[in-house]
């Protein structure tokens, strides 16, 4: 195997609640808060976990200053604006980054459930989570001994340079996002729900991980990579910008695209015979894709979206025939409700979970990136028929479309075991 070098979102109200709203704006105001933060509940049992370590004391004198911006995000939630109190708590996150020292990996998943228990599941809730699967990523990558698993000691060296690069891009483009962001939900579940399970994932490695999950940890993280460029880039705040799209649409092909362009086309060819096995047509489509983002001719964004989705569904179909999962489903431990969908037919998640049967929690990470996927398509298919040209963001989308669909392929035909 070859490798490169390396919604629940806050809406923002037009105005704030008026004096005339009286109790009923208020409660209105208050009800919404409730639902996404307890404040007192979440501020004291993560910070209290955070104060028992040893390094982190300074944690509770940021708190009693309120650094973190909590007091003007609680005032903002009762006005019904948020962006502000967002703007203050991102930026108290990161003077508290700063300061952090042993306990980093510890301090950075509970800032990861505090941003999603406060805001909600975003931009920001997305940031620190990346920052969370860097951490356990150097962690793994500094205690695991890569070399004395069947890989050559240069070839460790190698994967520890191409995953911690991975890894890094995922950073680097959410740490971007949440300086821009302002309030404006330019990420979403679409991105946040396989980043987290992508967390849980390398939580769950072995010690040492075997090739088969260092495989599943590279082509993975670039799936999720691609599914935050195509989240942001499918943000309306995005749509109704013409300069915050060419902005996020640069930062994307800097920062995403033309670095996993390497890898992509290290890992191609073995894609490609495995792929040949299970449906020539599948090779054809995803090259047909290609072809058309070098092309760029007026519907790119809705023919290349449409080759990914179709690669992706035609080698799952063709993986996993219906009389072979049918006969497999009833000792297969899923519920029946899973089965089928309302049409009768059997469901990708059956398909997928029977392809990679012997391998479970990669199945249910690849569940979580081929559901972003297809759900991101139909939202590009639907803008591209609305339009009658494609922008340099509706054409960055559907690469990140693409280059998503070819590393969930990956991980379903080339991360097994020998």
């Amino acid at each position: 195997m070859a490798y490169d070098d390396g919604e629940q979102a806050e809406e923002s109200g037009s105005s704030a609640t008026t004096p005339d709203a009286g109790a009923e704006g208020q409660s209105t105001a208050a009800g919404a808060l409730g639902k996404s933060i307890d404040t007192t509940r979440v501020y004291e049992s993560i910070l209290g976990d955070l104060q028992r370590q040893p390094a982190l004391q300074i944690v509770k004198a940021l708190k009693d200053q309120d650094v973190l911006g909590t007091d003007n995000l609680i005032a903002d939630a009762l006005k019904t604006r948020f962006s502000a109190g967002t703007g203050a708590y991102v930026a108290g996150l990161r003077s508290i980054d700063q300061l952090v020292g042993r306990e980093r990996l510890q301090y950075l998943g509970a800032t990861a459930r505090l941003s999603e228990s406060l805001i909600g599941t975003g931009t920001t809730s997305a940031w620190r989570t990346s920052l969370q699967v860097e951490g356990i990523m150097s962690q793994i990558l500094k205690t695991s001994p890569l070399g004395s698993t069947t890989l050559s000691s240069v070839a460790a060296d190698h994967i520890r340079r191409s995953l911690g690069a991975t890894v890094r891009r995922q950073v680097y483009m959410t740490d971007w996002l949440a300086q821009v962001d302002a309030g404006r939900d330019l990420l979403s579940g679409i991105s946040n729900r396989p980043l987290s399970l992508y967390r849980d994932y390398m939580v769950s490695l072995g010690n040492p991980p075997t090739l088969p999950e260092l495989d599943t940890t590279l082509h993975s993280g670039r799936g999720v990579n691609g599914l935050l460029g195509v989240d942001a880039l499918s943000s309306p705040a995005v749509h109704a910008d013409a300069d915050l799209e060419l902005e996020v649409t640069d930062r994307i092909e800097t920062d995403l695209l033309i670095p996993q362009q390497a890898g992509r086309l290290d890992a191609l060819e073995d894609l490609r015979q495995a792929l040949h096995s299970v449906d020539v047509k599948v090779v054809e489509l995803l090259e047909g894709g290609w072809h058309v983002v070098e092309q760029a001719p007026p519907a790119a964004a809705e023919m290349v979206a449409t080759c990914a989705v179709e690669a992706l569904d035609r080698a799952i179909r063709a993986a996993a025939p219906d009389t072979e999962v049918e006969q497999w489903l009833p000792g297969s431990g899923r519920p029946e409700k899973e089965w089928r969908s309302v049409n009768g037919r059997l469901t990708r998640a059956a398909r997928i979970r029977f392809i990679m049967r012997s391998r479970k929690k990669e199945a249910r990470l690849t569940l979580s990136l081929a559901d972003s996927l297809i759900a991101t398509q139909e939202e590009v298919t639907s803008r591209a028929q609305a339009i009658k040209h494609a922008s340099a963001g509706d054409l960055g989308r559907a690469r990140c479309l693409l280059m998503t669909a070819e590393s969930v392929l990956s991980v379903m035909f080339l991360c097994q075991e020998d």
